[in-house]
């Protein structure tokens, strides 16, 4: 708590003490002026007195006065505002009166001892009396005894004058007033600035405290816990179970973030993040910690959760995450994913947020957009993973991925008039592992860079042994086109290798135009320019959008092989959609390839339906470089006249 009292209180008292003390010093120094300006007129007037009446000494010999006196006597009392004057012998007797005059014959005449002792000693006595009347005005009145001198300097008397000095004393306390309403102004201003100065010196002190503690404990960005911060308090509640019980974990993660900032710019970015801080804050207890981990990684830990409180914030949180945001006249619908784990007992807090972790990694994996519960599973799943990454790494830097060829047929005549490549990679053991768990982990790790370019150079340089009709498809997955200079690269690549633009196709999936599509349609506009054919692969499995094919002029549709799956059990139902589907593709101008095909049922049904290309193990299966040339070779030989 911040005292800024004290020091105030400290510099006010004090104020008052110097002002009053001024005050104090003031006024007598007023009351010495008074005084001595008054034994001066006293001394001037019985100067005057004594040349003019006194100098004789007649007046104090014989107490009595002439005419010629007296005038003078009624002109000295007007002389600086003298209104009562006695004058006393050497003995201190008095001799005259201005009030009764000369004392008369045989009246009894007593000495007055301070007159005795002004003459004795020369030394003048002054007094200062100051009246106040009941209307608050100020008479001051000086009673003056002074030594009479002859003209020889000898004392031949002393004189009591009655002075009214009201006029100079209102002078004098009239400045001491104004003096002391100045003083305190004067005195605010020079200790005011070093008060206020030392006040905003100490609340920039606390102000700059505060900011590095919060800097200590909160996220500069989100304003969530930070990493540090975030650790230690888990850690105090895990390691007090008894008051925390059972402790629920969440693990987020904003979906596609990279996305976001590379679309829409970091600023944008930074405000999503700090849209999604508030949004976890907003919905939980204030006895739940949320903190950032770092990049776009949240954890919310909860003390005293069961699985129902922990379902009920989690979809909360999901809901809300899904609606659009808005920042700068930019709006995006983004997403998060959530990994669950509520700790036992016996749990530490790595333990649970390793959990969670698992948990996240497989809701991200399995879609995104999900809350995922953490199950033991989950453990072999990791180990499974990093077994599958650290063999990857390896085959890439050993060049140990293989390339397989899948042939494409004509219906017509059942001719190859294509091969699509496809990446395949066996464990050490010679085990295969399935495209569908190493290349997500590809995408995720950034090795799909190198390994993408990689392997379309490999399949031009195997295709470049192939018949110049015969073409060759490749498969982008999202993640190349995230740098933006796959056009470049390609062009580079088929201008090195001597490989025409027209034998090559690129398949691409609906989830990568949804991904990022003001960055993946320049580029896909940049590929078709040079003359590349663009498939659209898997069509019917995502959003099946005819925006998109509107849009990106596609060269080909392929129908996913789970409709031919489909046929097999729903006959009916299937051909409607197989068909659909094809007549779509053609109204829009495109060729039609029909993956999965397995065997002559379906090619009977799809034959109505004149569907430009057939793919699957009735036509051929994925083979080697070497069995894909010699499958080439054998049909070529087999029936000459297709040339």
């Amino acid at each position: 708590m911040r005292k800024f009292a004290s020091p105030l209180a400290i510099l006010l008292v004090l104020t008052c003490a110097i002002v009053l003390g001024v005050h104090l010093l003031i006024d007598r120094a007023i009351d010495g002026a008074i005084k001595s300006h008054a034994e001066m007129d006293a001394m001037k007037w019985a100067k005057e007195l004594n040349s003019n009446l006194l100098e004789s000494g007649d007046a104090l010999a014989n107490g009595a006065l002439t005419e010629d006196q007296k005038a003078v006597i009624d002109a000295a009392i007007k002389f600086g505002n003298v209104y009562a004057f006695i004058v006393y012998d050497t003995s201190g007797h008095m001799v005259y009166s201005s009030d009764y005059g000369a004392p008369g014959p045989g009246s009894v005449r007593t000495v007055n001892q301070t007159a005795q002792q002004v003459v004795a000693s020369g030394t003048s006595n002054v007094e200062v009396v100051q009246r106040v009347s009941p209307s608050g005005s100020q008479s001051v009145f000086v009673d003056a005894l002074v030594s009479a001198k002859g003209q020889d300097g000898r004392a031949i008397g002393a004189v009591q004058v009655y002075l009214d000095k009201s006029d100079i004393a209102t002078f004098y306390h009239g400045l001491l007033d104004w003096m002391g309403l100045l003083l305190p102004v004067v005195c605010a201003v020079i200790y005011a600035i070093p008060s206020v100065a030392f006040v905003m010196k100490r609340e920039q002190a606390f102000t700059r405290n505060e900011r590095v503690r919060q800097l200590s404990r909160y996220d500069a960005l989100t304003g969530a816990l930070n990493r540090h911060t975030m650790s230690t308090e888990a850690k105090k509640r895990f390691a007090d179970r008894d008051a925390y019980g059972e402790i629920g974990v969440f693990f987020l993660d904003v979906d596609k973030f990279k996305s976001v900032n590379d679309t829409h710019g970091h600023e944008f970015g930074d405000a999503y993040l700090k849209h999604i801080a508030s949004l976890l804050i907003s919905n939980v207890r204030e006895t739940d910690l949320v903190g950032r981990m770092g990049g776009d990684e949240f954890v919310v830990c909860f003390p005293n959760a069961s699985f129902e409180f922990l379902d009920e914030v989690g979809h909360r949180i999901l809901n809300e995450a899904n609606q659009p945001f808005e920042y700068k006249g930019k709006t995006i619908q983004g997403s998060l994913s959530i990994g669950v784990h509520l700790a036992e007992l016996e749990e530490s807090g790595p333990e649970a947020l390793h959990a969670a972790d698992l948990a996240l990694y497989h809701a991200k994996t399995n879609g995104r957009n999900r809350m995922q519960v953490y199950f033991s599973a989950l453990d072999a799943a990791l180990l499974r993973r990093c077994a599958v990454e650290a063999r990857m790494r390896e085959a890439l830097e050993r060049d140990e991925f293989e390339i397989h060829f899948q042939p494409l047929s004509k219906p017509s005549d059942g001719s190859i008039i294509g091969f699509e490549a496809l990446l395949r990679l066996n464990s050490a053991d010679g085990t295969p592992i399935c495209p569908t768990e190493f290349i997500p982990i590809a995408e995720e790790t950034g090795m799909i860079q190198v390994l993408g370019m990689r392997t379309l150079r490999q399949a031009i340089e195997t295709a470049k042994t192939w018949p110049d009709d015969i073409f060759l498809s490749v498969n982008l997955s999202p993640a190349q086109f995230q740098k933006g200079d796959l056009v470049a690269e390609i062009e580079a690549l088929l201008t090195e290798l001597v490989f025409p633009a027209r034998r090559l196709e690129l398949e691409v999936t609906e989830n990568l135009l949804m991904a990022d599509e003001e960055r993946v349609s320049a580029q896909l506009v940049g590929l078709k320019r040079m003359g590349i054919s663009i498939a659209m692969d898997d069509f019917g499995t995502g959003y099946s959008s005819l925006g998109y094919l509107w849009k990106y002029d596609f060269d080909k549709l392929k129908i996913d092989r789970v409709f031919l799956e489909g046929f097999e059990f729903d006959n009916a139902r299937y051909r409607e959609i197989i068909e659909t589907i094809v007549t779509l593709g053609h109204k829009m101008g495109m060729q039609v390839t029909v993956e999965g095909v397995e065997n002559e049922s379906q090619t009977e049904m799809l034959n109505e339906f004149a569907c430009d290309q057939y793919q699957g193990f009735l036509i051929g299966k994925p083979m080697p470089a070497a069995q894909a040339l010699e499958t080439i070779s054998t049909e070529r030989a087999a029936k000459p006249s297709v040339a």
